[in-house]
């Protein structure tokens, strides 16, 4: 029973010791932040104004390159053309069998072109277009 216990104890302080070296690995990353920095950055935030477009400007939106991933898919719109949209709103879909990420708008303005659904996408592929109007 005692050489039982020493072994679950080995492995928990070898265990402890990994997650030690992990978190010291992930600390000298310069991206990296920890939850407290992340949620006073998210306060931080949250007083972002969105750019202006000028009234008639148009600001094209491409399709991200992810290096060497699968090709994207265009799956879903959640606006048509004419719709009026905020800065920080969901405008579509796209992803692959290995990942799905939303795009939203940047800017205030309306929605003048959105390319086909289920379109194959390659890196800087136009997704929508958007243009300023009067606020």
């Amino acid at each position: 029973m005692i050489k039982i216990i020493e072994a679950y104890l080995t492995k928990l302080f070898e265990y402890n010791k990994k997650s030690a070296q992990y978190m010291e690995d992930l600390k000298a990353n310069p991206h990296f932040r920890t939850t407290e920095e992340m949620n006073k950055e998210d306060l931080k935030s949250s007083a972002f104004v969105a750019p202006e477009l000028k009234k008639g400007e148009v600001s094209v939106c491409t399709s991200p390159d992810l290096g060497n991933q699968m090709p994207l898919v265009l799956e879903k719109w959640y606006v048509k053309v004419g719709d009026r949209v905020k800065s920080g709103d969901v405008l579509c879909a796209i992803g692959n069998e290995a990942v799905t990420m939303e795009c939203e708008s940047f800017y205030n303005g309306k929605i003048i072109w959105i390319c086909e659904h289920k379109k194959d996408l390659v890196p800087g592929d136009e997704l929508y277009k958007i243009e300023g109007i009067e606020q």
